[in-house]
This record gives C-alpha cells, sequence and structure tokens, in this order.
C-alpha cells in the first residue's frame, strides 16, 4: 500500500465516510470484476491504482475462497494491496476469506453495517491472531465514500434481530465517468421494496440479489436499477439451484443481458465510452 495513501474517515455524523485520493496520472483501467469463488460474492473495483472489495469469498469446511481463489486472483491482477472492504451483511458465503486477506495483503479499512453487532467477536479474534485492517467503520444509513473520479454510496437498511440477516445487506451504488454499479447482498424482495423510495438504483451493471435466487430481485427492483447487464454469483451446480428460473425469466423478459460465474468463471467490465463494456474473452 502506498505510504502517501489513506481513507480519512471526515465527516461520519454526516454520512460522508471518506475520500480516497486520486492519482491522475495512474494509467491502469477503471475495472470491475466479479470473481468466480463458488457459491458466494466476491466483486472488485478498481480506479486509479485503488481496489475496493465488495464482500470476500466462502470459507467452507473444504475451501477457504480468500486464500484459495480471491488472494491469487488479486495477485495476477496486479494488486498488492486493498484500500476498502465493503462486507455486505454475515453470511459465511460473504465473508468467509476476510481472515486470509487481511493475513495476505494490506487493508485500509472495512466497512461493517452498525446493525451487525455480533461481527465484533470476529473481528476481535481476527485482531488477537494478528489479522487486522488499518481500520474498522461500522455503517449507519447512507455513508458515501469517494475513490479516485468515483463515488461509493451504501446504503444500511434498519434490520433488527430475528430479522433474516439478509433483509440487512448493504445496499451499494458505485457511479462516475458515466457508469453505475449496484450490488445488494441477499436482500430479498422485501428489502428492495423497502429500499426503493427516496433512492436513484439505476444502473449499468446489477449483481443479482442472493445468488439468483427468487426471494430476490423483484420485477419492481429490476425496473428500477434498469440495468444492461445482471450478474450472477454462484457454484456450480449448487445445492439451492441458483440461479432460480424465475429470476431468469424475469431479467430475459426486460431485455437484460446476463452473466453468471458458475458458467462463464470471472466476469470483467473496463470503463469505456458509454460505460461498462464487458471484456472478451
Amino acid at each position: 500500500m502506498r505510504s502517501d495513501f489513506k481513507i480519512a474517515l471526515l465527516l461520519a455524523g454526516s454520512g460522508l465516510l471518506g475520500a480516497v485520493a486520486a492519482w491522475p496520472d495512474w494509467n491502469e483501467p477503471t475495472r470491475l470484476t466479479f470473481l468466480s469463488v463458488g457459491q458466494g460474492d466476491c466483486a472488485v473495483f478498481q480506479t486509479e491504482g485503488h481496489t475496493v472489495l465488495i464482500d470476500v469469498g466462502p470459507k467452507t469446511p473444504t475451501i477457504d475462497a480468500g486464500q484459495k481463489i480471491v488472494l491469487p486472483d488479486l495477485r495476477k491482477m496486479g494488486i498488492d494491496s486493498i484500500d476498502l472492504i465493503l462486507l455486505s451483511h454475515p453470511d459465511i458465503d460473504h465473508i468467509g476469506g476476510l481472515g486470509a486477506l487481511l493475513k495476505g495483503m494490506p487493508v485500509g479499512r472495512v466497512c461493517v453495517s452498525a446493525a451487525f453487532e455480533f461481527y465484533e467477536p470476529m473481528l476481535d479474534r481476527l485482531r488477537e491472531a494478528g489479522y487486522t485492517p488499518s481500520e474498522t467503520t461500522w455503517l449507519g444509513p447512507e455513508q458515501r465514500a469517494r475513490v479516485g473520479d468515483f463515488s461509493v454510496e451504501i446504503d444500511c437498511p434498519a434490520w433488527h434481530d430475528p430479522e433474516p440477516d439478509n433483509d440487512g445487506s448493504e445496499f451499494v451504488r458505485i457511479t462516475g465517468d458515466g457508469t453505475s454499479a449496484v450490488f445488494t447482498g441477499d436482500a430479498s424482495s422485501l428489502a428492495e421494496a423497502k429500499m426503493m423510495p427516496g433512492h436513484d438504483w439505476s444502473a449499468q451493471v446489477l449483481k443479482l440479489g442472493h445468488h439468483g435466487s427468487r426471494s430476490a430481485s423483484s420485477e419492481g427492483f429490476l425496473e428500477a436499477v434498469h440495468p444492461q447487464w445482471a450478474i450472477v454469483s454462484c457454484g456450480r451446480d449448487n445445492p439451492y439451484g441458483h440461479p432460480h428460473q424465475e429470476v431468469l425469466d424475469r431479467v430475459k423478459r426486460l431485455g437484460i443481458r446476463l452473466a453468471r460465474t458458475d458458467t462463464e468463471g470471472d466476469i470483467e467490465f473496463d470503463l469505456g465510452r458509454g460505460g461498462w463494456q464487458r471484456e472478451s474473452r
């Protein structure tokens, strides 16, 4: 991590999370990559030499995707540090790779919804083991960060136990240079409906909620986002049947192009004229 880089916590009370200094002479492309991590999520956003991860892949009794997949893939992409990790919600298929990433390379900040206070013992165990980011930030509703020329908007829905933790998933929208992308963790259609009023979720790229489950990505939410591309992040032959046919039918009916990590592997978009351009394989 460059010594003069930092994410400064500026005005947390007003909803401004912080800023990542821009590097105007940095020549690497702005890129959004959905890593093929099996039955789980990990998206990588790169711009001006900085890296943001949204979720970090699963950990199971047989594989730690953070160690076996995410770290090697990041290094192949020329990434040697992570500036910001957003953890959508506490399910192990979204947060399981965190320890391996904290061990494997410098991490500037990890952001977690303050509703999920039971994250704290897990983070304490990682700290005791010597794996810790420079900062851990507990997010309230409607936070914002700047990453170079891009804005990262994070809205953490109100969540209370014993509600399903899926419905506390962070809603994230990355915008800049005429393009945008939206991520909703495992939020259900009910959570989507609660989050639509008063928000602009329009985006060129949408990661479908809950790995393409029928419980998420309602027709109303798809129409509100109006994406060109819908991404399914799921494992091949997973036991849940993701993505469900009902969701595939909705996507097709609305004329949205579909890409899937279980059948296509990593899915990459580079920033070009007119927004996100799908990398040819």
